[in-house]
This record gives structure tokens, sequence and C-alpha cells, in this order.
């Protein structure tokens, strides 16, 4: 008798554990299904256009909710309380007020695939029957929707970002070099060039002789950047230039990093050898990548996270607070953050 009233009582609570794990399940299910709506209505768009979605708790008690359609990935951050937090499209991270028009919205305007080819065609001069290996894709980039034209003609290859909504030329480049960039308001870059010959005199080489393999604009961790990229005498370089003020964020050399020591364009160079970059030098790669000059550091620290030593740089400059991570070792940027100050 005992025993089946053992066994009875132990049914019981499976049943029960299994009840509550049901009701848990189901509970955590509909809180999801509750953000992921929230953040379809934040982006505009429907729940049957999505690819993929994911709902994340994080330890602070916000709610991470990403959605991906058509390549496209938004993030959204929604406490607790259900009020949205932050917005990034493709990790760029966007203001709710300044959130562009959904691309899948019958009522945005946008032009379209046919006339974004027909933009980029234009500009280069050549016509449909020209033409070879045509690549046309809808993306999110420096805030705005874009229509991404890529073609050869010949051995030439063109890459076109086209504005999605006006159909002007936002970037083109020729062959991996930068040729036509249309700048945000307010900001003036330099030039692919200018960037090629910062980058060739920081190596202290003649440019006569270089091969330049690459000189693009790309937007990375918060700046704009020139990648540069040339060789000589089977020896390859690889340059990170701030498209703002020309200064060097990160040179690497046959896979060595190497780092500019001072202020100048030229000279004070050298393969880093075994020991750490130094305060100094963590501060001017973290300025440089800013694109500041006047900051007020508050803190420059060795620290080890995750087995890495790295230097914990933070400063103010122009109302704005930095936060950056820097390898010790190789002066590799790992994490950055941006914030109007208090």
């Amino acid at each position: 008798m005992k025993k089946i009233a053992f066994t009875t009582l132990v049914l019981a609570l499976v049943c029960c554990m299994f009840i509550f794990c049901a009701c848990s399940d189901n509970t955590e299910e509909i809180r999801n299904g509750e953000f992921k709506s929230i953040a379809l209505a934040t982006v505009g768009v429907e729940d049957g256009e999505i690819e993929y979605s994911n709902v994340v708790e994080e330890t602070s008690g916000d709610f991470v909710v990403e959605i991906v359609i058509q390549g496209i990935r938004y993030d959204v951050t929604i406490g607790a309380d259900k009020t949205v937090k932050s917005i990034k499209i493709n990790d760029r991270s966007v203001q709710k007020e300044h959130l562009p028009c959904s691309p899948f919205s019958p009522n945005c305007g946008y032009i379209g695939k046919q006339a974004a080819k027909e933009a980029a065609f234009s500009d280069a001069g050549v016509t449909v029957d020209d033409v070879t290996h045509i690549r046309v894709e809808f993306d999110f980039d420096d805030g705005k929707y874009l229509y991404e034209v890529e073609f050869r003609v010949g051995t030439v290859k063109y890459e076109y970002d086209v504005d999605a909504t006006t159909g002007e030329i936002y970037k083109k480049d020729v062959d991996e070099k930068t040729c036509v960039v249309t700048q945000p308001e307010g900001v003036e870059f330099i030039t692919a060039d200018e960037a090629i010959a910062i980058a060739i005199a920081n190596a202290g080489l003649d440019a006569e002789g270089v091969t330049v393999t690459k000189a693009t604009l790309d937007f990375e961790k918060g700046a704009y950047v020139y990648e540069v990229e040339f060789e000589i005498d089977e020896v390859e370089y690889e340059y990170e230039v701030n498209a703002i003020t020309g200064a060097i964020i990160k040179t690497e050399c046959e896979g060595g990093y190497r780092h500019q020591n001072g202020g100048g364009s030229q000279g004070g160079n050298g393969f880093h050898g075994g020991r750490y970059i130094g305060a100094e030098e963590a501060k001017r790669i973290a300025t440089a990548h800013a694109g500041v000059t006047d900051a007020v550091f508050e803190k420059a620290e060795l620290s080890m996270g995750h087995g890495v030593v790295v230097y914990e740089v933070e400063f103010e400059a122009d109302g704005y607070e930095y936060e950056y991570v820097i390898d010790a070792n190789d002066g590799r940027i790992i994490k950055q953050d941006k914030e109007l100050a208090d």
C-alpha cells in the first residue's frame, strides 16, 4: 500500500512539474510575442515578411528583438515596461524619431532596383549590353536605405550605392577605389587619393613603384575610414585612415601590426615587438578613430578581460563621451561607444 501511495505521489509531482513547465513555456512565448509585435510596429513591417526573428532577455532586464528581412537586420531593444530604448539597422544605431520609412511599405516611394540600375549605368556611361555580372541588393548604410549595384564592364568592376529615395549616386567605387561619395551634411571627407598618399608616406615609401589595390570609404565602429591596401616588392600593406581628419587608425604589414608614434605623418614607425603599445598610443588610436583633437581624458588604463590585456580609454570631446577598449598588444579597437555627455 505504501509503494502504491509513493508511486501515486511521484506521478502527481511529475504531472505538476510538466504542467508548470508547459505554463512557463506558454507564458514566455506570449511575452516574446508581445515584444516581437512592438518591434515590428516600430520598424514598420509585417510579421509575414520576416525571414528570421529572435527575442533575447538581457541581464539588465531589457529585451532585444532581432528581425531579419531580405538581408536587412533590425535589433530593437525594449524595456520591461514595453518602451523602445534603442534601434539598430545592420548594427548602425538609429534614433526612433529619425527612423527611415520601412523599405517594405508601399507608401515609401523607393525607386526600385530597375531605376537604381539605370542610374548606375548612366553615371558609368554604359548600357545594359556593355555590362556583365550584374547584382542589385537593397541595403541600409550611413543612416539611409540604398541600392547596391555591382557590375563589370570588361575587366573593370563598378560598385554603386544609389539613394533608394532620390536615385542620386551616394557612393561609387571603381576597381576597389572610391571615386564619388555624397558627404553627410556638415562633414567633409579627404579624397581616396589623399588617404593613399597619407598611408604611403607613413610607410616611408615613394609612391613610384607602389601598386594600390584598394582605397575604399567605409563606416566602421562609428567612424568614416578609408581602407587602403597597397604592395611593393611582394610586401603588402593595409591601412585604415580616418576619412575626415586623415589620422592613421591602424596599419598592418605582412601580418604584423605597426603603429605611428607621435603626431607626424612619417617616421617613428616600427613593428610591434613583444611589449604593450602604451597608454599614450592607445589614446592616440582612440582619438584618431573618433576624429577628435581636443579630448579630455578620464581614463587610460591597462586591464584584463577574457584573457586579453587591453587599454580602457575614456574621454570627452565636442559634447560626447567616448569609451574605447583597445588591445594592448597590437592596438586593435575591440569595442567602442559614443553617447551625448550628461
